[in-house]
């Protein structure tokens, strides 16, 4: 969230007469008056502001948070799903407790409808880890205490903003001490500004226990520091794959452009997001092409597999020959899965094939890919793969009879109306209804 944003959430939490609650450099709450002269000391930066010394400011923030209700809350409205999750942060830290992402739902243009934020101590530790008899490390402590505080906010479609929706404030923990709470995981952050000054370390020959030992030294202590090396290590980690991510996107395009010179017939398409970076990529060799002039009345959509080192989905377009042997059409790797980007590896498709379209297509269900395949290709007919359907159910529907049946009735040769009956029959059995996912199956 931006300054803006921030400044915005810290207003919502209080409004005097005098001035307003803002935020300091160092991420406190302090009180302000616009109509006041500025004092040259209050704005010397100071490391031990940071840290666990208590000031004025630090108290007034105190007595801020115990003026807070539930009601208040229920009055916040947010622009963005970060600024909710900022807000809540801010007040965990202030109030002496961490929290985590909980629930959440997308819809298909990937807009969040609503999210809820839990204490860190929400929860137990499941059951198997109590029991688990080839252990070699020392178990870690019980944090896990099932503490109800939450946040939780949805999308008005009407006022266009996330409102509040539950806030939980009681907690059946005891919170943590001013001095201890920045070191709780959802408080502690590398600023850039840390990082910047830490990669010039490295740069010349520091180790990061040597850096981390730099900002225990400046700071006065490991309690002022703000995050520990294990944040460290992963900022660092995290920027060099970055890094590598670009190095790599620009070896691929390299890579498929040498394949162009040597085969005219090859084709690739890609295409950059608005901060420069490959989103997309698509290819097809001369012989997924020819392929599929020849084998492509049916067409398998296929996004299961995320196995490669990005976790970024990897499309299948393939197809059956006339030997039954699967044949692959084209593939293409993604950076997310909305509709509009799905759209675009089916038109790259048609593009690649010369304008020919399957006859039909089949996919695992997925209701973003069936929108668009309804879109892109409305003429095609769109069927379940029943290998996916038989997967899906065993990982929703925990009852080896009812997949057992499942699974000879997909592959028992009836008639649609035989088929349906026996379907029908099936779900009332097991009243599959009341799952979920065979809610969306049935429906």
């Amino acid at each position: 969230m931006g300054q803006d944003g921030a400044l915005k959430t810290h207003d919502m939490l209080q409004e005097t007469e005098n001035g307003k609650i803002g935020m300091d450099g160092c991420g406190r709450l302090r009180s302000f008056d616009l109509n006041q002269e500025p004092e040259c000391d209050r704005d010397t930066f100071s490391e031990k502001s940071c840290g666990s010394i208590r000031g004025h400011e630090d108290e007034e923030a105190d007595e801020l948070v115990g003026a807070i209700g539930v009601d208040d809350v229920m009055k916040f409205a947010f622009d963005t799903e970060e600024e909710a999750g900022e807000f809540y942060n801010l007040y965990a830290k202030l109030s002496g407790f961490g929290i985590r992402k909980n629930n959440a739902k997308r819809d298909v243009d990937g807009i969040s409808r609503f999210r809820k934020w839990v204490c860190c101590c929400e929860g137990y530790r499941n059951e198997k880890w109590f029991n688990y008899e080839n252990r070699k490390r020392e178990a870690k402590p019980i944090t896990r205490t099932g503490c109800g505080a939450c946040f939780r906010v949805k999308y008005d479609i009407e006022s266009v903003k996330y409102v509040v929706t539950r806030f939980i404030m009681e907690h059946n923990h005891s919170l943590a001490s001013e001095a201890s709470v920045q070191h709780i995981r959802s408080h502690r952050k590398v600023s850039d500004a840390e990082y910047a000054q830490a990669k010039s370390l490295k740069l010349v020959g520091a180790r990061i226990c040597q850096i981390m030992k730099h900002f225990v030294i400046k700071a006065g202590g490991y309690s002022n520091v703000g995050f520990c090396i294990k944040d460290l290590y992963n900022r660092m980690d995290e920027e060099r794959r970055k890094d590598i991510l670009n190095g790599d996107a620009e070896g691929a395009l390299e890579f498929l452009a040498a394949k162009k010179d040597a085969d005219d017939i090859f084709f690739y398409k890609y295409h950059v997001d608005n901060e420069g970076r490959l989103a997309r990529l698509f290819w097809a060799d001369s012989k997924s092409r020819v392929d599929f002039s020849v084998f492509g009345d049916v067409l398998v959509f296929d996004t299961t597999c995320k196995t490669n080192k990005y976790r970024k989905p990897l499309v299948v377009l393939a197809g059956v020959n006339n030997h039954l042997n699967s044949t692959v059409f084209g593939c293409a790797l993604l950076s997310d899965e909305r509709i509009e980007t799905y759209e675009w590896v089916l038109s790259t498709f048609v593009e690649a094939m010369k304008g020919r379209k399957p006859v039909a297509v089949m996919t695992d269900g997925d209701s973003t890919k069936r929108r668009a395949i309804k879109n892109l290709l409305p003429d095609a007919c769109h069927r379940l793969c029943s290998w996916h359907l038989h997967r899906n159910a065993r990982s929703n529907i925990r009852c080896e009879e009812f997949n057992n049946r499942l699974y000879n009735l997909i592959a028992r040769k009836c008639s649609t109306l035989e088929f349906e009956n026996r379907w029908a029959r099936l779900v009332n059995e097991y009243g599959v209804v009341e799952n979920e996912w065979g809610e969306e199956v049935v429906l």
